[in-house]
């Protein structure tokens, strides 16, 4: 295995961090974010160029709540900074 993305695959750089008091390896919601955009945005690609297995209304709705969850996290996280 080289490393490179098999077909239908996605993958996106995620850094990862060990919170100094827990110890608990922690993701930022910005870096979360992003990936869930990137998700949603890859499997509309897919359906595009007929590479999903799902049907296109199926591939939306599954986008379409990605998208929702990730504005969620966005409102929670600008909630909690202010």
């Amino acid at each position: 295995m080289d490393g490179t993305p098999e077909p239908g695959e996605l993958r996106l750089p995620l850094a990862l961090y060990r919170d100094s008091e827990t110890g608990e390896m922690v993701i930022p919601a910005d870096d979360v974010c992003s990936l869930l955009r990137a998700s949603a945005q890859q499997w509309l690609a897919w359906e595009r160029e007929g590479q999903a297995e799902l049907d296109p209304q199926t591939v939306a709705l599954l986008s379409g709540a990605l998208v929702g969850l990730t504005d969620q996290i966005d409102i929670a996280c600008i909630s909690a900074a202010s």
